[in-house]
């Protein structure tokens, strides 16, 4: 039994050797150089892709936007010009325009958008402007505001009018 207990306190001292000294801390392997950068490129790549997802979405909604401005410009001028047909037949049989000519036009007017008749697609009502050299319709575009860089005007000048007669 002496052979046991020997063998015993062998172990014991052992243990309390490894124990009493310092630990110390397992130190982890860095990757290798080509590790690390296929790490960043993957990375990288990744904030590409996010970034580029969002540019395109705004490039298409800046696209989206535009168009429907230039939809409802062509369809204005498209009302505009069939009005502007109107009044100069009006003016071919009269020889003067109506005393109401927004009143006379309204009637002829479509209800295919959301505003009421006499209004443009952006919800603005049309003007006819005349003077002794013509006459025409006006809509105040966009920013609603007459007489300035953005309106749409569609005229015709009298003397055309009687000369194709």
């Amino acid at each position: 039994m002496a052979n046991v207990n020997d063998r015993i306190e062998e172990y014991r001292r052992d243990w309390d050797a490894a124990s009493a000294g310092p630990v110390k801390k397992r130190r982890i392997p860095k990757p290798a150089r080509p590790v690390q950068m296929a790490s960043f490129v993957l990375l990288a790549v990744c904030c590409m892709l996010v970034g580029a997802n969002k540019l395109v979405d705004h490039w298409r909604r800046k696209m989206q936007n535009a168009t429907e401005r230039e939809i409802i410009r062509v369809k204005t001028q498209l009302e505009m010009s069939s009005q502007l047909r109107l009044l100069r037949q009006y003016y071919l049989s009269n020889a003067a325009l109506p005393k109401d000519p927004l009143g006379y036009l309204k009637p002829f007017m479509k209800d295919n958008k959301p505003y009421p008749r006499g209004c443009d697609f952006w919800g603005h009502e049309y003007r006819v402007d005349s003077d002794l050299d013509g006459f025409g319709i006006r809509s105040a575009g966009p920013n609603g505001k007459m007489d300035d860089r953005d309106d749409l005007f569609a005229g015709v000048k009298i003397k055309e009018i009687t000369n194709r007669i």
